[in-house]
């Protein structure tokens, strides 16, 4: 397998995001990062990882990796001495977006179908919310009840027809990340859900609610809303998959996301982190494994190539319902990688991996300190204890921790003395 070049362009611009997807770097790899990484922090990642530091080489380029820096002559310009002449590396942005094609060509690297596709702009069909719904739709795909609107009176209309059917409804801005564009409208108590920025209850004025929401949520560049019936899960699920550059993929990873209640009163919940792998029933997991393969599929003979996240969800009727795709690295991309790195490509045969991000903010040195004072750091030799996934250099967001063990059980009980001897956050401003 060729050499990658990491390319940090999804919003990663914090020490914190830059960090956590450093764990997926490995010997001989490049990293295009926007900021410089701590140089403790990479020799623990390579200590962790069983790599030598020497042949990892980050390129600090000191801005933003947007579209216009991944497509200028300068950043190629950089790049080029560090390829040594070769043209067999692999660009692995987190997101592929035009800019990354522009630079595979400045590089001359091959443009493969993927590539091609990323020129036009492609994998922008993959990771809208309305194009999901469409997508999904004819993949013969189980969606929630719902619609695309684009005005305020198709959003009234829907919401009125699709809120008898759970009592609640959730509405979705189209490109929005990590729920930040998601809210709830209920009959009943609006307390926080599962994946919703905010609950608001209609109170018998769905109008009212809806203009309010409109106007909060269409964006001037565009008035695309996807209205669903909300629906409690029982288990939040994910399905990682890699499409390879023949257009054969295969699943990487498997998770769920844990959310606890954060502050009395709060809007939302906050999310404690992704655990790998998933925990769903035998049946579920049949389900799960056999529509989010209908969609990849779709998705590699539409030329797309690369990690691509799919999010669904299982109901106390037993229910498996998708949500959402993602052609993009997912929050558990770095946890699956810490796994491969650690135990092989089996990982998940004999250990659970736990994602923790509401830690108390501190440092690196303070964090493995206090979890090796207290005999929770990792063990390459016993395959348990609690790895730094990231953190944030201004300390103001909160620690993030990986916390691995051959059993759920074991994983529980780590998660209780981590909680125990280094505290941890409640707001979820802090774990974003």
């Amino acid at each position: 397998m060729p050499n990658k070049i990491l390319l940090m362009n999804y919003g990663l611009n914090c020490t914190i995001g830059v960090y956590r997807q450093m764990w997926m770097v490995e010997e001989g790899d490049i990293v295009v990062s926007a900021i410089p990484v701590d140089e403790e922090f990479l020799a623990y990642v390579c200590a962790v990882s069983g790599f030598d530091r020497d042949r990892i080489t980050v390129l600090n380029i000191g801005r933003d990796v947007t579209e216009e820096v991944l497509a200028s002559p300068e950043l190629a310009g950089q790049l080029r001495p560090l390829l040594g002449g070769s043209t067999a590396w692999q660009l692995l942005p987190a997101a592929f977006t035009e800019g990354v094609a522009v630079l595979a060509e400045r590089l001359g690297l091959p443009l493969d179908i993927g590539l091609r596709f990323t020129a036009q702009r492609g994998p922008d069909l993959l990771n809208r919310k309305s194009h999901f719904r469409q997508l999904a739709a004819g993949a013969r795909v189980s969606i929630p009840d719902g619609c695309v609107v684009t005005t305020l009176p198709e959003l009234t209309a829907a919401v009125e027809r699709y809120l008898p059917k759970t009592g609640t409804v959730i509405i979705k801005r189209d490109d929005d990340l990590g729920g930040h564009g998601n809210r709830a409208v209920t009959t009943k108590e609006a307390g926080p859900l599962s994946g919703v920025r905010q609950t608001v209850s209609v109170n018998g004025n769905i109008p009212e609610v809806a203009a309010r929401l409109w106007e909060e949520l269409a964006d001037p560049g565009s008035h695309v809303l996807v209205v669903e019936s909300y629906h409690t899960a029982e288990r939040i699920f994910f399905y990682e998959y890699l499409i390879d550059a023949d257009g054969s993929f295969r699943i990487l990873d498997t998770g769920i996301r844990r959310d606890v209640p954060g502050d009395p009163g709060a809007a939302a919940l906050v999310w404690l982190g992704l655990e790998l792998p998933a925990d769903l029933g035998a049946s579920a997991a049949a389900q799960a494994l056999t529509q989010s393969a209908q969609l990849v599929g779709l998705a590699a003979r539409l030329g797309y190539r690369g990690h691509l996240n799919v999010d669904g969800i299982t109901t106390a009727e037993g229910e498996v319902l998708f949500n959402e795709m993602n052609a993009r690295w997912g929050g558990c991309t770095s946890l699956h990688h810490i796994g491969v790195n650690v135990f092989g490509e089996n990982y998940a045969d004999h250990h659970v991996i736990s994602g923790m991000r509401v830690i108390t903010p501190m440092v690196l040195a303070d964090a493995v300190d206090l979890l090796r004072r207290h005999g929770l750091d990792f063990s390459r030799e016993t395959g348990e204890g609690v790895i730094v996934l990231g953190f944030d250099t201004e300390l103001g967001k909160a620690t993030e921790c990986v916390l691995v063990g051959p059993s759920r059980a074991g994983v529980r009980k780590l998660e209780q003395r981590v909680r125990e001897v280094a505290g941890t956050v409640s707001d979820p401003a802090l774990v974003e």
